[in-house]
């Protein structure tokens, strides 16, 4: 294809973002990743941050009212820049231009792709951005730091089924806040799956790694899956949601080219 320099066009604002984004993650290594199973980029944003002028005409002027909503500039500049790598790895995963990707929100807040031509999910956290992108089924991935675990002990009772509880009853302090927070992430997936957010809450139900489970709310209902949790360094907890079976890809994400 003809770059719109060479038609003797002006290019659109988000393109030095575009091909920053090209020569830091292959393609190729997107669209076989999320073909055959799930697709998993996790994104250091300070890096990226270089081109946060350019977010707003590339994710829209709905997605930018969204992020304007969030009280803290750095919340509002995270989620911007959140949205555009979003929307640059689903047009890799589509083999689309990034502005010929028809990213929405249902009426529950979920990001979708018409007729689930892909199933996709978004984790924010601190400077951290995961998406997860899959040809196969449903997915869902949450993302937190590790150092979270020191204050899950005090939400024990929001966060774990009573048989969950009886369980973690018997693990010392510091080994009962990791497991709670392994567990927050895949409720936390395992609900974004199901594209219902927190409709159900997390003590109303049981999420066990890697064992098969029905997908709580209407529009999935009772669909099939695995979760399981994905390592991503020892600063963080990452887990997802995806059909049984369906492996999940954490491609190599650095920052754009020439970053330091």
């Amino acid at each position: 294809m003809e770059s719109p320099d060479a038609a003797g066009l002006e290019p659109p604002a988000w393109h030095r973002l575009a091909e920053a984004f090209a020569r830091a993650l292959p393609a190729d290594a997107t669209r076989a990743a999320g073909a055959s199973g799930v697709a998993v980029a996790v994104f250091d944003l300070a890096p990226w941050s270089a081109h946060l002028d350019v977010c707003d005409a590339l994710i829209g002027p709905e997605a930018a009212a969204r992020a304007a909503r969030q009280r803290l500039p750095a919340h509002r500049d995270a989620l911007r820049l959140g949205y555009a790598l979003h929307r640059l790895l689903l047009a890799q995963a589509l083999g689309r231009a990034p502005d010929a990707v028809n990213l929405l929100r249902d009426a529950k807040g979920c990001p979708r792709l018409p007729e689930d031509v892909l199933y996709t999910s978004l984790s924010h956290s601190d400077d951290r951005v995961a998406v997860a992108v899959s040809a196969t089924g449903p997915v869902g991935i949450d993302l937190e730091p590790s150092l979270r675990a020191m204050d899950m002990i005090g939400i024990e009772e929001r966060v774990a089924h009573p048989q969950e509880r009886a369980v973690l009853a018997e693990l010392p302090d510091a080994q009962r806040g990791r497991a709670l927070l392994d567990l927050w992430v895949r409720k936390e997936a395992l609900l974004k799956a199901a594209g219902i957010g927190l409709e159900l809450e997390m003590d109303e139900f049981v999420a066990p790694p890697g064992v098969t489970l029905p997908l709580p709310g209407e529009r999935l209902h009772g669909q099939p899956v695995r979760i399981h949790h994905v390592a991503c360094g020892a600063d963080w907890v990452m887990a997802v949601a995806a059909m049984p079976g369906v492996a999940a890809t954490l491609l190599h994400m650095p920052g754009p080219p020439g970053a330091r």
